[in-house]
């Protein structure tokens, strides 16, 4: 959650769905929270609950304070919640990978995320009032009161200072989510079986594989039938060198290709410099591999800068997707809390490959291997011997 603008007009919309009545109960990981007395003021109100996963014990020293504190006390702050879905009256709830930021919808003048939110109603709404519930009353969250200090005021003004200020600083981006607000269309909604499946909050303590398990054995049979698989994360790091599901796919002779993030336009300093030794890896298992242009555009974006992408999910045989918050990574294994949804329709694994491959096919790089072993990214006008944009510089750390 970042105090932009996106994010604070999100939180101006909660203040006054509270004033009209509405309870609010808001779960944030402690990572970009810091000392902010804006969000401890909202939590003063009645019907306003806001609770922090996790907490660091460095609130004002910035990013400094918080490295000192993770070095002194990594095994319990490296657990960070990843779940992202938000529900309203047991009726609707959004989910995906998406954080709530400028950046994260296109309105960031630096770099922007290619992302997807899913909206889903009926009774799927049950499993996640009820994890929710869980995580509500574990000792893993705190009251946002108890770690800021706030004096009790009746006009919130650090909150309405913080809004006010961003506003009127960025009102071509408050006119442009206005304007995307108002030409929203009617959601049209596909009728499909589908299992929520929660990570366990005993990952805290002991850091086992909770959710990723729980997928496999979920879609092992569809994993082991699968004839084709489109497999989608920003990161690709391997567990333990090892590529599991894509090896098992493979081997059960599924036709295997993976979008990520080219070298040039991922967000991490760490995670290119590692592909670079996995990548002949995976073309000589005989992955189709995609990788997403630091240049790639993307239509809704109101600033088009740098672009990453961030989206996670998986589908195999054009029948059954996988979507959530996990990267099918290491950290989303062992250490973060994550969530997926496993949705068997045919008519809603279309849409979501068109929209990863169809509608974005120019902003790819295709990726191959020649019969002397060298790489060679290729989109419809060019080719390139050599990774795109992506020089010796890019793998320094910052």
């Amino acid at each position: 959650m970042n105090k932009d603008t996106t994010g604070l007009l999100l939180f101006n919309e909660l203040k006054q769905a509270e004033d009209h009545g509405v309870r609010l109960r808001i779960i944030l990981d402690d990572l970009l929270v810091f000392n902010a007395a804006w969000i401890a003021e909202l939590a003063q109100q009645k019907q306003i609950d806001i609770r922090i996963f996790n907490p660091f014990n460095a609130r004002k020293s910035g990013w400094l304070g918080r490295a000192v504190d993770f070095q002194l006390h990594q095994a319990q702050l490296d657990n960070r919640l990843h779940d992202k879905y938000f529900y309203v009256d047991n009726q609707m709830v959004i989910l995906g990978g998406r954080n709530i930021g400028d950046n994260y919808f296109g309105y960031s003048k630096e770099a922007n995320f290619f992302d997807l939110d899913v909206v889903f109603k009926g009774l799927i709404i049950s499993a996640f009032v009820a994890n929710y519930a869980q995580l509500w009353g574990n000792n893993l969250v705190t009251p946002v009161g108890d770690l800021i200090t706030v004096s009790h005021t009746e006009n919130y003004s650090h909150f309405y200072q913080a809004v006010t200020k961003t506003t009127n600083q960025n009102t071509v981006v408050v006119n442009a989510i206005a304007s995307a607000v108002g030409n929203l269309t009617s959601m049209a909604f596909i009728r499909s079986a589908v299992t929520p499946v929660f990570d366990s909050l005993a990952k805290q303590q002991d850091n086992k594989p909770y959710f990723i398990t729980r997928v496999e054995r979920l879609m092992d049979s569809s994993i082991s039938c699968a004839k084709k698989a489109l497999i989608s994360t920003p990161y690709v790091i391997p567990t333990q060198h090892k590529f599991k599901i894509i090896e098992t796919l493979v081997n059960n002779g599924a036709a295997a290709s993976l979008i990520n993030n080219s070298s040039a336009s991922n967000d991490s300093a760490f995670v290119p410099a590692d592909f670079e030794e996995y990548r002949p890896i995976l073309m000589k298992m005989g992955v189709n591999l995609c990788e997403f242009r630091d240049d790639a555009y993307a239509k809704d974006h109101l600033y088009h800068v740098d672009t990453y992408y961030h989206n996670r999910t998986f589908i195999l045989t054009i029948r059954s997707p996988n979507i959530g918050s996990s990267n099918f990574a290491p950290r989303s294994d062992f250490l973060n809390i994550e969530f997926g949804i496993v949705i068997e329709s045919e008519a809603f694994a279309k849409i979501l490959n068109t929209y990863l491959l169809g509608t974005q096919e120019c902003n790819y790089w295709h990726v191959t291997q020649q019969s002397d072993g060298s790489i060679r990214w290729q989109p419809a006008d060019e080719s390139l011997d050599t990774n795109p944009n992506y020089g010796d510089w890019y793998k320094l750390p910052d």
